[in-house]
């Protein structure tokens, strides 16, 4: 089922690509409904792949693949995958330097990711600041992705993280409200907790936390610079560059 509904929407998005880059050049009539044909096979495919992922997280049977990783290059992926969605904004991550490597499934945990900065991104206006940061809190790392948003509506603090929950009326903006209960599921199945809240200064803040293990490995070391080379390589589809604070 997995390859039946993906395979047809990834062809349509590959297909209005294609079509954007031919040579001559498409009339500008005609680059904009290419440009909104793949636009809107991406936006399908991101609800395709939400709606398999809660399925695949309800049922139970999802296994971690756990492994050491460093936090730092699951931000940059996922940053890099969304690298769209998050044209125009601001992005600024602060990492501490006592901040280890963690023992996650990285392809779950970039997913929380992914989910957090689309959220940010479609409440927030172009030029507006998202914000990654991640410390160590006690026995758990924690990490937040807040923006400058209008916020999250009072009361509503918990309910965002229910299936099928939307932060505004189903007019206002794209989605069907799984992004967040996907994240819940995933970061209750590390053991860890997730809260969203509202800042006194504006915007909303999602926080998660990821136990730290028994035995912890070496620090990351902060000579090489693992957070400039995550720079590097998302500075050029982000405006402005990606800020990067150790």
């Amino acid at each position: 089922l997995s390859h039946d509904l993906r395979t047809p929407l990834t062809s349509l998005a590959g297909f209005a690509e294609s079509l954007e880059k031919t040579h001559p050049s498409l009339s500008h009539e005609q680059a904009e409904i290419a440009e909104a044909i793949h636009s809107q096979a991406m936006r399908m495919n991101s609800l395709v792949n939400n709606l398999l992922e809660m399925a695949r997280l309800q049922s139970g049977d999802v296994k971690l693949t756990r492994d050491w990783h460093s936090i730092e290059e699951v931000i940059g992926s996922a940053l890099k995958s969304r690298e769209n969605i998050l044209s125009g904004h601001q992005i600024k991550i602060t990492l501490h330097d006592d901040f280890p490597l963690l023992e996650f499934d990285a392809t779950l945990i970039e997913r929380v990711f992914c989910n957090l900065f689309e959220n940010a991104a479609k409440y927030t206006p172009k030029g507006s600041r998202i914000r990654i940061d991640a410390q160590i809190s006690g026995n758990d790392a924690r990490i937040s992705v807040s923006d400058n948003g209008h916020g999250l509506a009072k009361g509503s603090e918990e309910a965002v993280f229910e299936k099928f929950t939307r932060g505004e009326k189903e007019s206002a903006t794209p989605g069907v409200g799984l992004g967040l209960a996907i994240c819940k599921a995933v970061v209750e199945a590390h053991r860890g907790k997730i809260w969203a809240e509202n800042l006194e200064a504006g915007g909303a803040r999602f926080t998660f936390t990821l136990p730290l293990p028994a035995v912890r490995p070496p620090l990351l070391c902060r000579v090489t610079g693992v957070v400039p080379r995550l720079a590097e390589s998302v500075a050029p589809v982000i405006s402005p560059p990606l800020d990067a604070t150790v």
